[in-house]
């Protein structure tokens, strides 16, 4: 478990930094679209790369965004405790479409890509939320 965590933190550290430079270049855009994708081939990708399970990486992920979003958001307030949630749980809905499509239909573009989909709907939902 402690090898699964390091590779999902190995993910989660390049998505932050890509994902810094996604926002300053391209604004919301980038969360809504671009960020769905490097995410899910990050968390997808190294799964696969280093031989563990897909909603585990991905599980891990949201709980180091979780950590990133209980950081980012300081106070008591109930904000920083609904992004945390919402990347735990979004994440790990990811993850399950991933595994399930893998599972059904053997290939694994269309299972990353359905997840990046999902994810894509997501971020606009958590966007519209958050206003």
């Amino acid at each position: 478990m402690v090898k699964a965590l390091a590779i999902a933190g190995l993910a989660a550290s390049f998505a932050l930094k890509i994902n810094r430079i996604m926002v300053n270049r391209f604004g919301e855009g980038a969360v809504k679209f671009l960020i769905p994708l490097v995410e899910e081939v990050l968390k997808t990708g190294s799964a696969r790369l280093f031989g563990f399970s897909v909603p585990v990486i991905h599980l891990g992920f949201g709980l180091y965004e979780a950590g990133y979003d209980l950081l980012a958001n300081p106070g008591t307030g109930t904000k920083r405790w609904l992004a945390a949630l919402l990347a735990l749980i979004g994440h790990g809905l990811f993850g399950w479409v991933t595994w399930q499509l893998m599972t059904l239909t053997g290939s694994l573009v269309l299972a990353a890509a359905s997840a990046c989909t999902a994810h894509v709907f997501w971020n606009m939902v958590v966007l519209v939320m958050k206003r």
